[in-house]
């Protein structure tokens, strides 16, 4: 059974194959090189908290906020459920547009089921993933949060109105993709006269609305299968929890007899 990291690392190879079919088949860096450079972080995003969560015990060991926001970092990227469940529709979204097998243009993008084509396979699934990742972190944070830290309420906040934060967030993203892809796509244009054949990124308002529309129903299952939030447990306060830490610890005298 591979490993977590394993997956990611076969995910991050066929990324490369695929952007660099692309970078020799179109000759345009406007779309392999912002997927090599997101899908790669996005892999490498355990490594980075990893790191991250290190430099900030040594940064501020006491502070509950720090601790529970590199926590819930760890938590959500760790396994279970395993980081690469989460990022693979992502990675994969792109790996679908090599020029071999390409889901967006061609043949393939010309299959419609409906009012749905390919594409919106690799958008439901992203938006599913990204949801979940939503619901998981605010319900994190809660549970890591201690009650005296000045992040506590914004993370109770968070996870009472996960569903609409969830929303709001999807909605964000889905603007900031469709305005890049809007952009790519006419920088595309400009740079081939206006070549359709030639580009690599397709755009149109059909499209976005399609996206759109995949990209809620991949929320619409993960707010299903997370409609039940976890009962958060009581978090001391950081105080507490420190005294409780620290007693844990104490040592008996030498030459003394502990008691029974």
């Amino acid at each position: 059974m591979p490993t977590d990291r394993q997956i990611r690392l076969a995910l991050w190879l066929a990324l490369l194959v695929t952007a660099n079919a692309n970078r020799k088949h179109f000759g345009l860096r406007t779309t392999w090189l912002p997927h090599t450079l997101g899908n790669t972080l996005a892999l490498a995003l355990p490594e980075i908290t990893a790191a991250l969560d290190a430099a900030a015990t040594r940064l501020d060991p006491d502070s509950p906020t720090l601790l529970a926001l590199t926590h819930t970092a760890r938590e959500v990227t760790g396994d279970p459920p395993g980081w690469a469940k989460t990022v693979a529709p992502l990675t994969l979204a792109y790996v679908v547009s090599h020029p071999h097998f390409n889901i967006y243009k061609g043949k393939w993008g010309d299959l419609r089921f409906g009012p749905f084509g390919l594409d919106s396979i690799p958008h439901s699934a992203t938006g599913y993933a990204v949801s979940a990742l939503l619901y998981r972190s605010v319900d994190a944070l809660a549970r890591k949060t201690p009650r005296d830290a000045w992040l506590a309420p914004l993370a109770n906040f968070l996870a009472a109105h996960r569903v609409a934060v969830s929303f709001s967030v999807l909605a964000g993203l889905t603007l900031f993709y469709e305005y890049s892809e809007y952009s790519i796509h006419n920088q595309e244009l400009a740079e081939t006269g206006g070549d359709v054949e030639r580009i690599n990124m397709m755009w149109d308002i059909g499209d976005t609305a399609k996206d759109v529309l995949s990209n809620y129903l991949g929320w619409l299952a993960a707010t299903f299968l997370n409609r039940t939030p976890p009962e958060p447990p009581q978090v001391p306060d950081s105080s507490a929890s420190t005294a409780a830490s620290t007693i844990g610890s104490t040592r008996p005298v030498p030459g003394t007899v502990p008691a029974p």
